[in-house]
């Protein structure tokens, strides 16, 4: 009786694809014995199974082995080769949500063009590989001084793709500052203003990229719609080869199935849910394709992200290869839900009109994205700036901000900025206030206007529903 090994290694993305394979592949064939080390996917209910081996674990599978899958981790295919078998690879695929990005692909390419391993893309592919494999008798042990084409073969591989510009990753994680709160609360005119420091681009609220740039194909803050602007065709074509390689459908309907409030237990904890890991993975995946091509395209060090809503925070948190710094923007509660009863018009849509929101659902969403995105401070870089201090004193804010930023603390930074005039260019933002269609000069003042048009019974029953975040961020009855 032959003895199959499948790994899928210890990445966080599940590789459902194929353990369900080997599951299915160890139903077919119970003349032989197949085990299954399965990590974060579904549990195979066929053969024996492991969701995680240590190395001394994997290990002695590999001796007692007569074939070996593996996905594309260089470590276990170095493994494999030393025990004297020829792995057969399949990679995971990032489209698939099975990993963060195509090295792997990459890499089995390679080395299989190298006759280090068999690469097999498809697991429909697997059954003929494996009965040729399991025909061939083990080879004689590889090692480092006997087999220049083995073990010594796979590292110069792996030093060339690591050492290849193409293929390597930025020395540096890639620095976003998320621009966090409620909505009306002055965030676009901060982000404008960020937007002019060197060595940072402002891209709006990406959250909505998906439906209202890629789908809807609204127009970006440039006045060019979404399909049309030169940017974000050349962040598509870096990070997916084209954007029309996406369905804009698939895409929202991803977004919504892992990305809103509700989700937030699972968000903390996928395991809780397989279908919902499944979903996270591959959403993960796909953001961090997009924010290192907009770092690519823009040449920008740093990004900002005004999306402000607090559980995209917490998915951009988990993406491996971001540093996240938040910067969490407030408003007196009674002002921004007297904002959200106003109808505000967007442009970009055909002047179809912004939501409005009742003061019980405004004061609401205020507690919630507050307290969430603020708890998120006690795990990455966080700065508080309240509306009213910005408005009041821009400069010292803004130099605040910038040094938060990692961007710079002198004031020559902020030439852009005379007194409480802001002077602006074009920008690449796929959603927001209307304010991100506006260049050239912006004068920056408080908007007070709630406290003669708010009534004051609404006035009161908003202060009820958030007094003591209310009081947590400095503002009372009387607040100036």
């Amino acid at each position: 009786m032959s003895r199959i090994l499948v790994t899928v290694g210890t990445d966080f993305h599940p590789f459902q694809r194929l353990v369900d394979w080997a599951d299915d592949y160890a139903r077919r064939h119970p003349e032989h014995e197949m085990f299954i080390q399965y990590g974060t996917a579904r549990p195979p209910v066929n053969g024996e199974r492991s969701r995680l081996l240590d190395h001394s674990q994997l290990q002695t599978e590999i001796a007692r082995a007569d074939a070996v899958i593996c996905h594309g981790g260089p470590a276990t295919i170095t493994d494999i080769r030393r025990s004297g078998l020829v792995p057969i690879c399949i990679p995971r695929d990032p489209d698939r949500g099975e990993h963060i990005d195509g090295h792997q692909q990459r890499f089995a390419q390679r080395i299989a063009a190298a006759g280090i391993v068999t690469s097999v893309s498809e697991t429909a592919d697997l059954d003929a590989e494996v009965e040729a494999s399991l025909t061939h008798a083990r080879s004689q042990s590889l090692d480092d001084s006997a087999s220049p084409d083995g073990v010594l073969r796979i590292r110069e591989l792996i030093a060339e793709l690591q050492t290849s510009p193409a293929e390597s990753p930025a020395s540096d994680p890639l620095r976003i500052v998320y621009i966090g709160g409620q909505g009306r609360s002055g965030t676009t005119l901060l982000e404008r203003a960020l937007g002019e420091l060197p060595g940072v681009v402002g891209v709006g609220e990406t959250v909505h990229l998906w439906d209202r740039g890629l789908r809807d194909d609204d127009l970006c803050g440039c006045g060019k719609p979404f399909g049309s602007c030169p940017f974000w065709q050349d962040v598509g074509e870096t990070a997916f080869g084209g954007w029309d390689s996406l369905d804009a459908d698939e895409a929202v309907a991803l977004r919504f199935a892992v990305d809103r409030n509700r989700y937030v237990p699972f968000m903390l904890r996928p395991g809780l849910s397989p279908s919902y890991q499944r979903r996270h993975a591959q959403y993960l995946g796909r953001i961090a394709r997009l924010y290192h091509a907009i770092a690519e395209v823009s040449g920008a060090r740093t990004i900002i992200d005004s999306s402000k809503h607090a559980s995209y925070a917490l998915m951009l948190a988990q993406v491996p290869g971001i540093e996240l710094r938040v910067l969490h923007v407030v408003r007196d509660s009674r002002a921004v839900a007297h904002a959200w009863t106003k109808n505000v018009a967007r442009p970009e849509a055909g002047g179809i009109p912004m939501p409005v929101y009742g003061p019980a659902k405004a004061a609401v969403l205020w507690d919630v994205q507050n307290s969430i995105i603020e708890r998120l401070g006690h795990h990455h870089p966080y700065l508080r700036v309240r509306y009213e201090d910005f408005v009041e004193a821009p400069k010292d804010s803004l130099l605040a901000v910038a040094g938060f930023a990692g961007v710079a603390d002198d004031a020559d930074v902020l030439q852009f900025l005379d007194g409480d005039t802001l002077t602006v260019g074009p920008s690449h933002t796929v959603a927001g206030n209307p304010m991100r269609f506006v260049s050239g000069d912006i004068t920056i003042r408080s908007d007070q206007s709630w406290r003669d048009d708010m009534p004051t019974s609404r006035r009161r029953f908003v202060s009820a529903l958030t007094l003591p975040l209310q009081r947590h961020y400095g503002y009372g009855p009387r607040t100036p």
